[in-house]
């Protein structure tokens, strides 16, 4: 299973006691498939056969104001 998680914060000061924080984060940031485990039932009729994933790319943005 290949995930690489990211995450970068970066703070800038407005005033003495204020700033202002941006945050980017990304989960599974290459977004290569990652594929679940085969049915392994053998009178199932999807046996062998692999039906699911994990997840997909997800990306988030935050802006927060400190003071």
């Amino acid at each position: 299973m290949i995930r690489i998680d990211l995450g970068v914060v970066r703070t800038f000061k407005v005033r003495e006691r204020q700033s202002i924080e941006f945050r980017a984060e990304a989960f599974n940031a290459p977004n290569h498939v990652n594929p679940g485990n085969p049915s392994t039932t053998l009178t199932d009729s999807s046996f062998g056969r692999i039906l699911t994933a994990a997840d997909p790319r997800i990306m988030q943005m935050a802006v927060k104001f400190v003071f």
